[in-house]
């Protein structure tokens, strides 16, 4: 499991060519304080950078954990680049983060 470390008030964005044939990733996260994690497209991801956490087209992830795990089912037509985007919701210390991509 990779691990990285996020910066206060800042956001990990890690970039996945193309949806598995299978349509479907799972992915976890465990981290040494709350984050809040997010899988986005392309139009979700530039949201993202002008709203911040106040994005509306994601297809997963959850506010706020230090443990999270889902599985994600993307639609038929969907077939560019996805990201995996971990923010770290602390605005004065950093955080470690594992993650871990499966299809």
């Amino acid at each position: 499991m990779p691990v990285d470390v996020v910066k206060p008030n800042s956001h990990l964005e890690l970039r996945y060519r193309k949806v598995p044939p299978k349509r479907r990733i799972e992915f976890e996260v465990e981290a040494s304080a709350p984050v809040t994690t997010f899988i986005v497209d392309d139009e979700g991801l530039r949201e993202y950078k002008t709203r911040g956490s106040d994005v509306y087209s994601y297809y997963g992830g959850f506010p706020h954990r230090r443990v999270h795990r889902d599985r994600v089912d993307f639609p038929r037509d969907f077939d560019g680049p996805w990201y995996l985007i971990i923010q770290n919701d602390s605005r004065t210390e950093p955080v470690a983060v594992g993650y871990e991509v499966y299809d």
